[in-house]
């Protein structure tokens, strides 16, 4: 697959890995989420593979970053939806590219770095360490880092370009020991709004039950969130261009999760994922039908259902991933800012990137230093 391992002048030994021991996750605090990624690794596909780039000082580890090789895939297929439908057939076919991506997809869309640190260990040093490392890969067009801006500062004189993509969402009910509690933190137009929906919801005889995973051993509930799942990508008017494996039917059924699940009836209207990493609740999948769902407002009563969840295990907040639909604005208490730093092996690429891509990707949210999003209360 990758490169042997290679001696970097910083004196970190860098190297692929496709496995990592539970005492090497430990080591770098890599905690629930880092353990996902590491059962996504053996779901790899040819177009999309997952592995571990390590960083080593003697026989210790010193760090672990996620990365996805994304091969041979259109460049246009990140544009925003209006520009892919006549740029993409033009030149698409001449600009298929592989792409490393350093994020936090897999991760349960962690809103932290990928770059996952043992303690005492130089992170700047690591990130340009394992940067030279990735850029140095046979056959790789791209590489894509994603991290908070504070993290993201070291890549500006390393031959990134950079710019805002979606915001984490996250819901904080710290100090909540009942729904009610954090409803009573809403505004009065909010508190208003989380009445009239879950009145609705009931209303309609729609029920919400919780699932403890691996959800493989009931089939007809995990064939019909695969169903929401395919719904809901079918609807989204963005590109996920590691949904193969993210949303594989063998990994789904396996995956160590909790899911809540919205019925009307018999059936399944919507459902949200969700692993638990110390204090926090981490959504990693979500679906909705889009038949019965709008009308019963299972979305809204899913993201509560969700909340008490949390309160209830003793959680302090929620992420809900990227900010990549209203409900979740108007439920999110803060929004957490992401930087791309986006580097092209070739100048030409990098030139179109910069002038004319970076702008029209459909996670484009501004230069750095822009205003970041803020959360409406309405």
């Amino acid at each position: 697959m990758g490169a042997p391992p290679t001696t970097t002048a910083s004196g970190f030994r860098i190297q692929i890995a496709t496995e990592l021991s539970p005492s090497e996750l430990d080591a770098v605090h890599g905690g629930e989420v880092a353990a996902n990624f590491a059962f996504f690794v053996r779901y790899s596909s040819k177009d999309t593979e997952l592995f571990w780039v390590t960083a080593h000082e003697g026989d210790r580890i010193a760090a672990a970053v996620p990365v996805v090789r994304l091969r041979k895939r259109k460049a246009t297929d990140v544009l925003r939806r209006e520009l892919r439908r006549w740029l993409g057939p033009i030149i698409g076919p001449l600009a298929r590219k592989t792409t490393l991506l350093v994020d936090t997809a897999f991760l349960a869309y962690d809103d932290r770095s990928p770059f996952l640190c043992a303690d005492g260990v130089d992170r700047r040093t690591v990130k340009r360490a394992v940067s030279d490392f990735l850029k140095s890969q046979k056959k790789v067009d791209t590489v894509w880092i994603s991290e908070p801006p504070a993290e993201a500062e070291w890549a500006a004189g390393q031959g990134y370009t950079q710019f805002h993509t979606l915001p984490m969402v996250h819901v904080n009910f710290d100090g909540c020991a009942s729904l009610e509690d954090y409803a009573a933190k809403l505004s009065k137009k909010r508190r208003r709004n989380f009445r009239h929906e879950r009145e609705t919801f009931a209303k309609a005889g729609a029920t919400i039950e919780l699932h403890q995973g691996p959800l493989g051993g009931n089939r007809e509930l995990v064939e019909q969130l695969l169903k929401c799942l395919a719904a809901s990508a079918e609807h989204s008017q963005f590109t996920v261009p590691y949904n193969d494996v993210l949303t594989d039917a063998r990994a789904f059924a396996a995956q160590k999760q909790t899911a809540i699940v919205a019925r009307l009836g018999q059936q399944v209207v919507g459902f949200m994922c969700f692993l638990m990493d110390g204090n926090r609740l981490m959504q990693c999948h979500g679906g909705l039908d889009y038949e019965k769902s709008h009308e019963v407002l299972a979305y809204h009563n899913l993201i509560y259902a969700a909340i008490e969840h949390g309160i209830r295990s003793g959680c302090r907040m929620m992420s809900m991933g990227p900010l990549n639909n209203e409900t979740k604005r108007r439920a999110g208490g803060e929004l957490k800012p992401i930087v791309a730093s986006l580097w092209n092996r070739n100048p030409v690429d990098a030139l179109v990137a910069n002038k004319f891509f970076k702008k029209n990707f459909e996670v484009y949210r501004g230069e750095l230093g822009s205003v970041a999003d803020a959360p409406s209360d309405e």
